[in-house]
């Protein structure tokens, strides 16, 4: 039962690796954008918070969706947590 469970976890663990290599990818500003989207802001709240437009939140959501690739918002929460980061 034990080889069981290591081979069902190993796309697991590949699967992250790819995620985390992705999340590499980002700039510490969409970094910054990606940890506020994750918690359920809003475009024009995430705006407020880090003292920039919402039209530039909005290129920088686009930029991190792209970069990780998944295709919203909710898709990208999951990968959040999968990653482990906490809302």
């Amino acid at each position: 039962m034990t080889q069981q469970v290591l081979e069902s976890s190993e796309p697991l663990i590949a699967k992250r690796s790819g995620e985390h290599d992705r999340f590499d990818t980002l700039t510490p500003r969409e970094r910054d954008v990606f940890e506020k989207l994750i918690t359920g802001a809003s475009n024009k709240e995430v705006g407020r918070q880090l003292g920039i437009s919402p039209r530039t939140i909005e290129i920088h959501r686009a930029r991190i969706l792209k970069k990780l690739g998944v295709k919203n918002v909710a898709d990208l929460v999951r990968m959040a947590m999968r990653l482990g980061f906490e809302r």
